[in-house]
């Protein structure tokens, strides 16, 4: 098994016989299937005599009585107990328990047995892993495990994906830190899942604080393969090819129904209703939307002897996505070792991956395409048709030409390597030191050739000037990390003392150039042509974090346990006067294993029961550098005598004694096991104090500055209660199956804060719906409450609200919002704005059923989400934007013939603000989705071939149903980190980019999430 990597080579004597019967020594090997089995604790029943086999199984007992019983026991096996009679040799197989199988987890800079854990932590299954087939092996984490929330923002194949453990706690950076094979990154969307071997998520203080600033929000800790040990060499191959496909179409306006509306609407807004229907009928969505494939192929090679063993992998994966001109390819490669000389043990892990994707940037650009028009027109330059505005009074562009004229493509590539070198300098005493790299490449090249569709809209519509963004940067980080490992056992006390110190450094650079005017559209590379030259952008970043840091394991008769950690860390990210600012945090936790008392009866329905509790503090640095400087830019000229020079004048101010968020947390959890270990049980509460948050804090205008100061200046508090099962049902009989279910509530506040925070613009009229207000949960939707719409001028002249406002009443017209007095100040205005709803849940949950009958193997994993509200942007755009196709719904919208409605009247000039923020645009977000579905057949015995050690082939399919009342494309949308059309980037294809913590809940036209289907087949040789 895995976890023996891990273990230290330790021989352990303990007390003394009595010496009235007679004595003896006894050793022998212990094995399981694979070999030797290191680590097996070995004591005589009844007494403190004990030892530990070393890394080749061995052991040996001194002062054994001739009728004493030993007792053999490790995690993942079965303890055994064998009568002495006599031997002085002993050799025992030691059979594996599969109720506790995996018990052993990857805690930082270590493992731990699972039952003496006393921290919060949470783990993922290499085969829940590998039944992903996802561009991104992140979502894997998606409702399989309480407490971690994973948002993407739509169904592309290159789309990021968000994580949450415990809910959001900072408003600067609320991820988590990611660990492979010891080295630091920022995400694991790189790796190859099926070279995950495990996935542990620590969520709590106790468990992360080992990790000091970089962990508050939790830890993912990823363990690639490593091969077994003892076992011949094996070659696995695994192929699987499928497709992407829509599973639903908005519904949306055709030609003629679109004329119709633009009359109506040009009626309403007091024109005349006089445009043509030009006889065009072209459903773009459909133009749009597409099926595409997806292809998986990859193979590895693993083994091992004695003091070795090795893994190599490559996998070649592709993914179209429904949209078009979205595409997405990654290459892995994979490298790992292990291999012991004497008291050395080396492993290495070194992986390569390389990551080319497009993207359609027109497909969350404001609404489709209008149907009036055709798509192409060979006349143009360019080979495309827009709408004609003077003829149809509106604008607009053609996005389905805009998604095939831009090209834009994205190249990044990773090399990550780790060498990991320990040595046991005595009985229990290991040295080991850490070197990590991790080297990122990035490229993109964005062109847009010139072109002409219509005269409407000469922005978009008209590209006289061809464009062209190169950017290229890179990231190099290390870190090394020395560390000094005692773990022994003396009677019925245990400890485990680790103490060490870390290194990391991440050098970034950046260069962006946009060029304009290219000489042809054929060239598509700025080298040479700086005369085209009409921006550039960049910069070097460099950071450092030094650290020291302590933990201590202790349990006392089995059953009593304790851990405690502290860490101290020095960065560069805040001002100091040595550079560096320093920060120390400690943690705690108790557990009791209350089945190992005398009074558990051993017939017990609970088979075993842990209880656990702990404190924590953790800081956090997730912040830029350089922010505590100010910033000197260009200003007015200077005269000095005659001469004028150019001037210079701080533009940025600064607080320059900003420091760590701090993170203050109690865990207190439970651990059990049911019916003989065939349930298990965890439940842990949780309360979450983030302190001294970083945000940006306006300033007055007096200073200087219009640019907003980064202070410690809030708090936030998440606290929730997580669930999680399992039963296994394991029989002699054919049919075997798995039940796992996991459950969370989460909720948070932002418990102070100097001011109002305001979220993302989502649109061209500068609106912000998402609100950050002190004793409100974290991004709540802002706007007006309404109470359905005027049906008739009676209903405004009679409202009673309106009686004090004159002003308001003169702009209403039938058809128009109903507000509601908020406040009950007897008049409606931006005073009642309220909380509409918040994007955080208020449960999650996760569904896996998996099982084998016979040959045959199958998997069902069900997720949801209930109590989220999502803020449909694209409903604005479909109903009230003044271009672009609109939704069905406005079919039903208010006109004198149409009164008995609740779709408010379609409007150009909305004197009223119809537009504005209201619950109109909310809606329940909840969602009950069969996510994966496999089911696989085993054909070893069909192939029945000495060559074929195992066969099997399977169907998988993903996004299978979704049961929700949600109006758009899909409920599970992610947070919005692109700004909108205000947010000039000052680089052609470049948005401005937002913190994707403030845009939560905000569905801005997010892609469709495909069906999809997979047919496989893997074989080991």
């Amino acid at each position: 098994m895995n976890q023996k990597i891990f273990v230290s080579i330790m021989i352990f004597v303990f007390g003394l016989i009595p010496t009235v019967v007679a004595q003896q020594s006894v050793s022998g090997v212990v094995s399981e299937a694979l070999g030797p089995l290191p680590g097996v604790n070995i004591i005589v029943k009844g007494t403190q005599n004990g030892a530990t086999t070393d890394f080749d199984g061995k052991y040996t007992l001194e002062n054994v009585a001739e009728d004493a019983i030993l007792i053999f026991s490790y995690i993942g096996f079965l303890t055994t107990e064998i009568p002495v009679n006599g031997q002085t040799i002993i050799d025992i197989t030691l059979q594996e328990d599969a109720a506790a199988l995996d018990e052993i987890v990857v805690v930082g800079y270590g493992t731990q047995s699972k039952r003496e854990v006393t921290g919060a932590i949470s783990q993922i299954k290499s085969k829940d892993i590998a039944q992903i087939v996802n561009a991104n092996p992140t979502t894997a984490l998606q409702g399989k495990l309480a407490g971690v929330q994973v948002e993407t923002a739509g169904g592309s194949p290159s789309s990021t994906a968000n994580v949450f453990v415990r809910g959001v706690s900072s408003l600067t950076n609320s991820f988590p830190l990611y660990v492979v094979d010891g080295t630091v990154v920022d995400d694991i969307s790189f790796l190859n899942p099926k070279d995950i071997t495990s996935l542990q998520v620590l969520k709590d203080a106790t468990s992360a604080a080992i990790y000091g600033t970089r962990a508050a929000n939790g830890v993912i800790i990823v363990s690639t393969n490593r091969g077994k040990k003892n076992s011949t060499p094996t070659v696995n191959l695994d192929i699987r090819g499928g497709i992407n496909t829509q599973t639903k179409k908005l519904d949306l306006l055709n030609g003629p129904e679109y004329i119709q509306f633009l009359n109506q609407r040009r009626i309403n807004d007091g024109f005349a209703g006089d445009i043509v229907d030009p006889g065009i009928n072209t459903d773009f969505q459909d133009l749009t939307l597409n099926s595409g494939a997806i292809q998986d192929f990859g193979f590895n090679i693993s083994g091992g002897n004695e003091d070795s063993s090795y893994f190599f992998s490559t996998n070649y994966y592709n993914e179209e996505g429904v949209v078009i001109s979205e595409d997405f390819q990654r290459i892995n490669a994979r490298l790992n070792s292990q291999f012991k000389i004497g008291k050395f043990k080396i492993e290495e892990s070194f992986g390569f991956n390389e990551r080319t994707f497009t993207q359609n940037q027109s497909f969350g650009n404001q609404g489709p395409t209008v149907p009036i028009i055709n798509p192409t027109n060979p006349n143009n330059l360019g080979g495309f048709e827009a709408v004609d505005g003077d003829t149809f009074g509106v604008g607009g562009t053609n996005k389905y030409a805009n998604a095939l004229l831009l090209d834009d493509e994205n190249t990044e590539r990773n090399l990550l390597g780790n060498i990991n070198v320990s040595y046991d300098i005595i009985d229990g005493l290991e040295a080991k030191i850490n070197l990590g790299v991790n080297y990122v490449n990035i490229y993109r090249n964005t062109f847009l050739p010139t072109f002409f569709q219509s005269n409407t809209d000469a922005t978009n519509n008209i590209n006289e000037a061809n464009d062209l963004t190169e950017v290229r940067g890179e990231v190099l980080s290390t870190n090394i990390e020395p560390t000094l490992n005692y773990k022994k056992t003396f009677g019925i006390h245990g400890i485990d003392v680790l103490i060490g110190g870390a290194r990391q450094e991440v050098d970034s650079n950046a260069l962006a150039v946009y060029a304009q005017g290219l000489p042809s559209n054929d060239i598509t590379n700025i080298a040479n042509f700086a005369d085209q030259v009409e921006n550039t952008g960049g910069g070097r970043f460099l950071s450092r974090l030094f650290s020291y840091y302590a933990r201590v394991n202790y349990k006392l008769n089995n059953r009593y346990l304790f851990t405690g950690i502290i860490r101290r860390d020095a960065t560069s990210r805040f001002s100091s006067s040595d550079g560096l600012n320093t920060g120390v945090f400690p943690s705690f936790s108790l557990g009791w294993i209350v089945d190992e008392e005398s009074f558990w009866p051993e017939d017990a329905i609970v088979s075993s029961l842990k209880l656990r509790g702990g404190y924590g503090e953790l800081g956090s640095q997730n912040i830029g550098d350089y922010v505590y400087q100010s910033v000197l830019n260009p200003a007015s000229n200077v005269s000095f005598a005659s001469n004028s020079s150019q001037g210079f004048a701080i533009t940025s101010l600064v607080s320059d004694d900003i420091s760590f968020e701090t993170s203050k947390t109690i865990n207190f959890g439970a651990d059990l096991t049911l019916l003989d270990r065939s349930i298990t049980l965890s439940l842990d509460y949780f309360s979450r104090d983030n302190d001294d948050v970083l945000l940006a804090v306006d300033i007055p205008a007096t200073t200087g500055s219009s640019n907003p100061v980064i202070q410690n200046a809030a708090s936030i508090n998440n606290k929730g209660f997580e669930f999680e099962a399992n039963y296994s049902y394991d029989t002699d009989s054919d049919f075997k199956f798995d039940v796992g279910i996991n459950f969370a509530t989460i909720r948070n506040e932002l418990t102070s804060a100097p001011n109002p925070i305001l979220g993302p613009i989502i649109n061209e009229e500068q609106t912000r719906v998402n609100r950050y207000e002190e004793g409100q949960p974290l991004g709540f939707f802002f706007g007006f409450e309404t109470d359905g719409i005027y049906n008739s001028q009676a209903e405004i002249d009679n409202d009673p609200f309106l009686a004090n406002d004159p002003d308001r009443r003169a702009l209403l017209q039938p058809g128009d919002f109903r507000r509601v007095d908020i406040n009950n100040d007897g008049r409606i205005d931006n005073t009642d704005r309220t909380d509409l709803g918040d994007p955080t849940p208020d449960f999650t949950y996760g569904i896996n059923f998996s099982g084998t009958y016979k040959k045959f193997d199958f998997g069902l994993f069900f997720n949801g989400v209930q109590g989220n509200e999502i803020y449909n942007v694209t409903k604005f755009f479909g109903v009230f934007f003044a271009d672009d196709n609109k939704f069905g719904l406005v079919r039903d919208a208010f006109t004198p013939q149409n009164p008995n409605t609740n779709i408010p009247r379609v409007t150009n000039l909305d004197p009223a603000g119809n537009q504005l923020p209201s619950d109109f645009f909310v809606e329940d977000g909840s969602f009950f989705r069969l996510k994966t579905l496999e089911i696989g057949y085993n054909l070893t015995d069909i192939i029945n071939s000495d060559l074929v050690k195992n066969g099997r082939v399977f169907f998988n399919m993903q996004n299978v149903f979704v049961i929700t009342n949600y109006s758009g494309y899909d409920p599970e949308i992610g947070s919005t980190s692109g700004a909108q059309a205000d947010a000039d980037s000052g680089f052609f294809g470049f948005r401005g980019v937002t913190n994707p913590i403030f845009g939560r809940g905000l569905d801005v036209r997010a892609q469709p999430r495909p069906r999809t289907f997979i047919m496989g087949v893997q074989f080991s040789f």
